[in-house]
């Protein structure tokens, strides 16, 4: 008996003992305190574009660690800190917003949802494909997407609004990936915070709606001439629009019958070129008739401008711009009416003469 109960004592003794080591051991918080840290991190530094880039970063090399607790926190904080660098940015030109946010905010905003990977559940494969790639500015960010992924979306849109396209969907797929997270939120009801950052969402894609249609009607190549093999690489010259009615656009602004031949002149100094010959760019639609384009060569030749190129675009994306040399008073002649189009015009000087040369128009 006394055997026994020495033999008990060892064994209770054992069992206490490997209690005493389990108690001791880190429990496993799948990753949320790093993600914490991370958070902090970003907030330290500003909450800037760049920094946000390193917290989603970091939030999908931890991602394979959360349980399903902490990737639904992860999703919902990081929808939520994303929210200050786009505010920050948001009444910037679009241009300043594609540099600091195409590649270090957009990205996260336009992959999946922030899931705990299961064994049984595969993702999907080309989700990489809408991160940067090593050593790949904005701008050619934006044309890779929209020429792969998010076809659907702007591959029928020109480059220099590929930007706007893309702002209007990353804003509209945050503001339903917010709404989500916040819903699946039990505790988020007790602190308006959550509500406050997804009506900031909303606001931005309200913003966006009001604008969006406007630009992907300008955005469609289908505004600008076809460019043929008469045609040159654009050299990035002084730029007008010229619309329907007869007003001259420059950087957005609208110019009038009596006030566009000054406008033009001035245009023709912008590009830093002061000599009395330097050359503008013209964005004409490509169904202006002869007569209309010999009548806006006539004010050109008023506000002292002596070459003209005509802004084309390559038949196929990424819809490169092209250019062609216009006169009304030398050039290659097509022998057209005036009432035929500049494009039939363009389609002509295409087979009569080399790149370089100057159209005609009679």
């Amino acid at each position: 008996m006394r055997g026994f109960l020495a033999c008990l004592s060892i064994a209770l003794a054992a069992c206490g003992q490997e209690r005493i080591e389990v108690s001791h051991e880190i429990a496993n918080d799948y990753n949320h305190g790093k993600l914490q840290t991370a958070i902090d991190k970003f907030v330290a530094a500003g909450r800037t574009p760049q920094a946000f880039a390193e917290l989603s970063q970091t939030v999908f090399a931890l991602r394979p660690g959360m349980d399903r607790s902490v990737a639904e926190q992860a999703e919902l904080r990081v929808l939520v800190l994303a929210l200050d660098p786009v505010k920050a940015m948001a009444q910037k030109p679009m241009t300043e917003q594609v540099d600091a946010l195409a590649l270090t905010v957009w990205p996260t905003l336009l992959t999946d949802e922030i899931e705990a990977d299961e064994i049984l559940r595969k993702r999907d494969e080309k989700a990489a494909e809408l991160m940067p790639k090593p050593g790949e500015d904005a701008h050619a960010y934006l044309q890779r997407l929209c020429g792969t992924r998010l076809a659907a979306d702007c591959k029928q849109v020109v480059p220099e609004f590929q930007g706007h396209i893309l702002h209007a969907l990353v804003t509209r797929r945050a503001t339903e990936r917010v709404r989500n997270a916040v819903a699946d939120c039990m505790m988020c009801s007790t602190e308006p915070g959550w509500k406050e950052a997804v009506r900031g969402w909303e606001a931005l894609d309200h913003d966006a709606n009001m604008w969006l249609g406007e630009i992907e009607r300008k955005a469609d190549p289908i505004n600008w001439p076809i460019a043929g093999a008469a045609s040159e690489k654009d050299p990035n010259l002084p730029e007008a629009e010229v619309t329907a009615t007869g007003e001259i656009i420059i950087g957005g602004q609208r110019y009038g019958a009596t006030t566009r031949i000054d406008a033009l002149r001035d245009l023709k100094f912008m590009g830093g070129n002061n000599a009395d010959d330097a050359p503008i760019a013209l964005h004409l639609r490509p169904e202006l008739s002869l007569a209309q384009t010999k009548g806006i060569l006539a004010d050109i030749r008023k506000a002292g401008i002596k070459k003209v190129a005509i802004i084309a675009r390559a038949p196929q994306y990424p819809w490169d711009r092209r250019i062609y040399w216009l006169s009304d008073v030398t050039g290659t002649r097509a022998g057209l009416r005036p009432t035929d189009t500049l494009q039939l015009l363009l389609h002509a000087i295409d087979h009569l003469a080399e790149p370089g040369a100057v159209a005609r128009v009679d």
